[in-house]
């Protein structure tokens, strides 16, 4: 099972590798020993979802070891002809790797935000324009322009805001991203954050 897996999925798990590795030279012998170690665990799987877990998990840490290597080989090599150097001042590709996992957690709750405040009511949509894109202007006056009671619009605000919080909570994604709490907690209360 482990070797039918390994090759469904070895594209998948090259792309791993290639994007923490600074050399890509490395890619295959990072691979090659992954499996070697795969084989060599004997470890019984269920299903294919676990071995796949699994398989991944041993792919990951056999590539941050490599890194590691590579990188302490780099600091004490007089070499300077290294054509992928690894100076301290270089991102560290396994921190470039979980930005940009974090990143796609971040578009998809974004993504998922939008697609609620679609269906909210006009009016709660309304007030979550005036509250957070106002350009510099006070709330009053827009309230004022508008001829809506600033009370209103806070409740309103107040309200779309739990309307989206119980969305995401249902969706799984709200406990995901600990900063939208904290986003939506300082966003709801606009007489406090806000400039009034």
């Amino acid at each position: 099972m482990l070797e039918r897996l390994w090759h469904k999925n070895q594209a998948i798990l090259r792309s791993l590798v290639r994007n923490i590795l600074v050399d890509p030279s490395s890619v295959d012998d990072v691979l090659q020993e992954s499996f070697i170690k795969l084989l060599n665990s004997n470890k019984q799987f269920f299903n294919q979802n676990e071995a796949y877990n699994y398989m991944r998990k041993v792919v990951l840490n056999t590539t941050i070891d490599h890194y590691r290597c590579l990188r302490r080989r780099n600091a004490y090599s007089l070499n300077s002809g290294n054509p992928y150097p690894l100076s301290s001042s270089a991102p560290n590709p396994l921190n470039l790797l979980i930005e940009k996992e974090k990143d796609e957690v971040r578009n998809s709750i974004l993504k998922e935000v939008r697609k609620t405040l679609g269906k909210l009511p006009p009016e709660q949509r309304e007030a979550i324009d005036i509250a957070f894109n106002r350009n510099h202007r006070k709330i009053k006056d827009i309230c004022t322009e508008k001829a809506i009671p600033y009370s209103t619009i806070r409740s309103r605000v107040t309200a779309a805001i739990d309307q989206i919080r119980r969305q995401l909570t249902v969706k799984g994604i709200y406990r995901t991203l600990g900063e939208v709490s904290e986003d939506v907690d300082a966003g709801s209360t606009l007489g406090g954050s806000a400039e009034v």
